[in-house]
C-alpha cells in the first residue's frame, strides 16, 4: 500500500512536467522491481505445503505463505482430569509471510493462524468446544536459526466452552517466549491454559 502511495504521488509530479508517457513509465517501475525467488535456496527454505510465493523486494527476499494443517481427531491433550486425559481435535489454518535478508537467511516468521476444535473426556463422553486466533511474530536473534530469537503470540489463544453455549475458559492476551530455552520472559493478559489452570475445564467435562 504505501508503495502503490508513493508512486502516484510521485507520478502526478512527473505528469505535470513532462506528460502522461513519463507517468506510465512510473507506474510500471515498481512491479518490475520485484524478482521472483526460488524458495528452495532459502535458509530455511519453507515447507512444499506452505506453497511460499517468494520474491526479492530491495534489500529483503519476502515469502507470503497459506496452508492448513491436516486435522487432528481424538489425540492426547497432555491435560489430565484426576488420571484421565482428555482428547483433542482440532483444525488449523495459516496465513503469513517470512522476511528474509538479501543473502537469503530468515529474519522473521509472522503469521496468523485460526484453530477450531473440540476436548473430548473419554471416561464421560462430554465434549467442550474451542476456538484460536492469534498472531505470531518470531524475530530470530542469528539469521537463518529458528532456534534463536524470541516469540510473540498474542490475541485469543484459546476459547472453550460448552455445546449450550456457556464459556468454561478464555485465554488471550501475550506471551513472549526465548526460544532458545522455551522459557516465557514476557506475560500479559489473562492465561489460565499456558498457566495450567484446567481445573474448570476438568469439572465441566466431569
Amino acid at each position: 500500500m504505501n508503495m502503490g502511495m508513493t508512486v502516484r504521488q510521485f507520478s502526478r509530479l512527473i505528469l505535470a512536467l513532462t506528460g502522461g508517457l513519463v507517468f506510465i513509465l512510473a507506474l510500471a517501475a515498481p512491479a518490475s522491481a520485484r524478482t521472483v525467488v526460488d524458495p528452495s535456496t532459502l535458509n530455511p527454505a519453507p515447507p512444499a505445503a506452505f506453497n511460499a510465493v517468494c520474491f526479492r523486494d530491495g534489500s529483503h527476499i519476502t515469502c507470503n505463505l497459506a496452508f492448513s494443517d491436516p486435522d487432528i481427531v481424538d489425540e492426547p491433550s497432555g491435560i489430565v482430569c484426576d488420571g484421565t486425559e482428555l482428547l483433542v481435535s482440532q483444525s488449523r489454518a495459516v496465513v503469513g509471510k517470512r522476511t528474509y535478508d538479501a543473502e537469503g537467511n530468515l529474519l522473521q516468521r509472522h503469521f496468523r493462524e485460526s484453530l477450531d476444535g473440540t476436548f473430548r473426556n473419554p471416561d464421560t463422553g462430554r465434549v467442550a468446544l474451542w476456538t484460536q486466533h492469534d498472531t505470531v511474530i518470531h524475530n530470530l536473534a542469528v539469521p537463518g536459526d529458528v532456534a534463536t530469537g524470541t516469540e510473540q503470540d498474542s490475541g485469543l489463544l484459546s476459547r472453550v466452552w460448552l455445546p449450550d453455549g456457556g464459556t468454561i475458559l478464555t485465554d488471550a492476551g501475550r506471551l513472549v517466549v526465548d526460544v532458545a530455552t522455551d522459557e516465557l520472559v514476557k506475560v500479559s493478559g489473562h492465561h489460565p491454559i499456558v498457566l495450567g489452570d484446567v481445573a474448570p475445564l476438568c469439572a465441566a467435562l466431569d
